[in-house]
């Protein structure tokens, strides 16, 4: 409902003060300018009430968005009275994060039965979870009697996800490939790794006969595919406030958000399960640990970038080395653990290594600047932990086979 703000005190004083010169002076005219004026005042207070009873508004946009996308937004205003509103201010809501230095607002007139529509535009530079809106209005007559304030519309929120980077290939060293390892068992077949082809049998599925083979041998060939059985991996995500240097916090927290993002895109994209681990607090549900059990496919892909999108440093109760043994205590064997901290300490490591001998391949990605890294990706090595270092970009990039990174520019 809109809030009328006009200064109705000050019109009754003046309608007063009129009405006492009058009878002192006894002058008609002014009688009438009483009239006149108390008429209008209470026809523009009647009009613009009813008009903006009639007034609705409908708010259209995205949920969803990358870092560095730019999104539209649209708000529909319709006025369903017979009473047109002759000055209409609108005013949008946007958090500073999203804001692209063009003005929110704009002032229209609606007729009767008329529709008007304004755009703007969502600079999605950061990640986060936003909210866009309430929409504020303001409107009044033309004499200037009466000013209505109000606000339509429950705000809207809007997830901008983290940047991804585009990983051909990790190339991380490790006991293990990425979700899979070989079997003797050939019920456990990978359809990515083809072994050959074989004659047709009753029974064969139609998606794998191999029809350009059978095409060229006139008889039907199916492919062969190595034996191999799909293991899950779990990023782990450390983000507790104490572990970060205090001077670059926000970037190096931002980078090891960004590092998990990219794991999980690249898992995804090679259809393998992956799963998030993370110490850091979720302002959505208030949840200060967060754990997505590795799944395959691109919704559970979603759901990790949507939750690395609100997830925000805190001060854990817990270091890495003492939390992670309990998170990690239900994975099955072999999964594959990638732990992104910024800072992997001789405790940290030992911790790792008791992990890696329940039968976990382990993998530490460190985020931040560390003056002992040598030392410590040295006593990873002698323990079976590959240590390494991802400060930005270029650092990432050199974990890939050495082909793949002649082909990055820069």
């Amino acid at each position: 409902m809109p809030r009328l703000s006009s200064s109705v005190l000050d019109i009754f004083f003046m309608l007063l003060f009129l009405f006492l010169v009058a009878v002192l002076l006894r002058v008609d005219w002014i009688y009438y300018l009483i009239y006149v004026l108390g008429g209008i005042w209470l026809v523009s207070h009647w009009w613009i009430r009813r008009a903006l009873d009639q007034l609705t508004v409908q708010r259209r946009m995205p949920t969803k968005a990358f870092s560095g996308e730019t999104v539209t937004v649209e708000l529909r205003i319709r006025n369903r009275s017979r009473l047109p509103i002759p000055c209409l201010l609108i005013r949008e809501t946007v958090p500073m994060e999203l804001q692209s230095g063009e003005p929110y607002r704009q002032v229209i007139s609606l007729g009767s039965h008329a529709q008007a529509r304004h755009r703007y535009r969502l600079h999605c530079r950061r990640r986060g979870y936003y909210p866009v809106g309430p929409v504020l209005f303001n409107s009044g007559d033309l004499f200037g009697f009466v000013d209505s304030a109000w606000q339509e519309l429950a705000p809207q929120h809007i997830t901008v996800y983290p940047k991804v980077l585009p990983l051909p290939d990790l190339g991380l060293p490790s006991r293990l490939p990425f979700g899979g390892v070989a079997t003797r068992q050939r019920i456990f077949e990978d359809p990515a790794r083809m072994a050959g082809v074989r004659p047709y049998t009753y029974g064969d599925s139609l998606r794998h006969i191999h029809w350009r083979a059978s095409a060229h041998e006139d008889a039907l060939l199916v492919k062969k595919y190595q034996p191999a059985i799909a293991l899950n991996t779990a990023i782990i995500l450390d983000l507790d406030r104490r572990a970060f240097p205090g001077r670059t916090l926000y970037g190096d927290s931002e980078w090891a958000i960004v590092v998990a993002a990219s794991l999980a895109a690249y898992l995804s994209e090679q259809r393998q399960p992956v799963g998030l681990v993370t110490n850091g607090l979720d302002p959505l549900s208030g949840a200060e640990a967060i754990t997505i059990p590795p799944r395959p496919g691109r919704g559970q892909l979603m759901s990790i970038l949507e939750m690395l999108a609100r997830i925000q440093v805190r001060e854990a109760e817990l270091p890495l080395d003492q939390w992670l043994v309990q998170r990690v205590a239900r994975l099955e064997w072999g999964t594959s653990l990638l732990v992104v901290t910024p800072k992997l300490t001789g405790s940290g490591l030992r911790v790792l290594h008791g992990v890696y001998r329940r039968g976990l391949n382990v993998t530490a990605l460190v985020c931040a600047q560390q003056a002992d890294f040598r030392s410590v990706q040295k006593e990873g090595e002698a323990l079976g932990i590959p240590v390494h270092r991802t400060l930005w970009e270029v650092d990432l990039a050199s974990l890939a086979p050495a082909d793949e990174v002649r082909r990055w520019p820069g």
